[in-house]
């Protein structure tokens, strides 16, 4: 079975280099230039691994990647940040946004067949249950306890939606989860 490289980078020149190396290599691409779009397109087109380019518009990919951590059909899936972005922080921010690798620009294309390469060994090491819309499906459904009537569920249907990104300037950071409260 193919690999399914989903690439995010809002320039056009990497993203056509990207995906004519994922091609060459007998992967299959989905890009897209718009990270809003990127978490929907991974489940739809049910991607193996995701490289984020870092620096984008509207939502950046230390952003993107954190939603893609907190969204049921990408919490697991290898993501890869592709970034020129040089920072001394870059480890750390990379880490606290779940991200499993960081790929400098330019870009090493061994490293990066071996990275999608190893993709699924990744997530196999990470079994999920995934149905159509990144839920449980109706198979793994009968496996859980069942409720008592009356009882309300455990996932409301708002739960299991994308998340959206706000036009507020923000980049995303109001969506992600917010921590509990500190108990004193």
């Amino acid at each position: 079975m193919t690999k399914r490289v989903l690439v995010v980078d809002d320039e056009l020149d990497t993203l056509n280099l990207l995906k004519t190396i994922i091609e060459i290599h007998g992967f299959e691409a989905i890009t897209t230039l718009n990270s809003v779009d990127a978490i929907l397109l991974a489940e739809t087109e049910k991607a193996d691994i995701a490289l984020l380019d870092v620096m984008m518009p509207k939502l950046d990919g230390f952003a993107l990647c954190k939603m893609m951590r907190a969204y049921p059909f990408t919490s697991n899936m290898p993501i890869v940040f592709v970034t020129a972005y040089t920072a001394l922080d870059l480890e750390d921010r990379r880490k606290e946004a779940g991200a499993d690798h960081v790929l400098q620009k330019p870009i090493d294309m061994k490293k990066l067949v071996s990275l999608i390469e190893g993709a699924s060994d990744l997530r196999a090491a990470v079994p999920v249950i995934r149905g159509k819309t990144g839920l449980l499906d109706e198979s793994a459904l009968e496996a859980l306890p069942k409720r008592k009537t009356g009882q309300s569920p455990a996932v409301k249907p708002s739960d299991s939606k994308p998340p959206t990104t706000p036009s507020d300037g923000t980049n995303g950071a109001n969506l992600l989860p917010k921590d509990p409260p500190s108990k004193p």
